[in-house]
């Protein structure tokens, strides 16, 4: 079986992402209460006792809310860092188990291969993911602050690649928030904004990389055409075409392959240009 995926949820509401080859199926984040998780999970065709672990990117509650209940229940496994473990309080609830994952050491579950990417965020030890089979991968990082070399360079070889843009600087500036939680999300551990991800794609997309999904869209400072329009105008500036953008609903989005480039690029196309 090929990889694929499939967006479960994502924003504040909660965030959750269904990943599946070779019969191993896994979950990025938990953000969703129990129940929802395990009915969207039905909708796609998955029973909840079937996934093979649930992979956590740090300990905020849309993204782990659901996770504890969701193992002991469903008989799951969790994995993420120390940091996310401690931090979300794991310890203390009936889990089917905890793997530790550390930065740079592969993870093998089933027929997948998971590398966790530490990430400049607010949280203890966050996580990005690649999640790849058969010379395929998944880039998914959601909560960064900003993509600094480490998460550009495991992005390099990511055929598809699932990155937060959260905000659009002028609606997140007029809006409702504090400005206590403004200077917050603007700050270098905080949130990806539209042009902060338009700068990633025109410099540091791999040459390999196919589709991009934009994920964790605010619903108060952001609208989907500002983002979507960033990056496609960014795209264009870089001469990538080829790639095509979707957006992931607060709802989710439906599966999507992981699929290599049908035709070899100029390897020069590969190199990293952010920095």
């Amino acid at each position: 079986m090929k990889l694929r995926f499939r967006v479960l949820g994502s924003g504040s509401s909660g965030n959750a992402t269904l990943v599946e080859g070779g019969g191993t199926r896994l979950l990025i984040d938990a953000g969703l209460g129990p129940r929802v998780l395990a009915q969207r999970l039905k909708e796609a065709g998955v029973e909840p006792d079937c996934l093979d672990a649930v992979l956590l990117s740090h300990e905020h509650g849309d993204h782990a809310r659901g996770a504890a209940r969701f193992s002991g229940k469903w008989g799951v496994p969790l994995a993420g860092s120390r940091g996310t473990y401690a931090a979300a309080g794991l310890g203390a609830e009936q889990i089917a188990g905890y793997a530790v994952l550390v930065p740079g050491t592969p993870y093998q579950v089933g027929a997948l291969r998971v590398q966790s990417v530490a990430v400049p965020h607010d949280a203890a030890e966050p996580l990005a993911f690649v999640v790849s089979l058969n010379g395929t991968a998944l880039g998914h990082v959601t909560d960064v602050g900003h993509v600094d070399a480490t998460l550009a360079d495991a992005f390099l070889a990511c055929d598809t690649v699932l990155i937060e843009s959260n905000y659009d600087p002028g609606l997140l500036r007029d809006g409702p928030y504090p400005w206590a939680l403004k200077e917050r999300i603007y700050g270098p551990h905080g949130h990806l904004s539209n042009s902060d991800v338009a700068r990633y794609l025109t410099r540091g997309l791999g040459s390999i990389c196919r589709t991009v999904v934009l994920a964790h869209l605010s619903r108060k400072n952001n609208h989907p055409e500002l983002c979507r329009m960033a990056a496609e105008q960014a795209l264009d500036r870089a001469g990538r075409g080829e790639v095509r953008v979707e957006l992931s609903t607060p709802e989710g989005l439906g599966w999507l392959p992981v699929a290599a480039p049908e035709e070899p690029l100029d390897p020069g196309r590969a190199q990293l240009e952010l920095w």
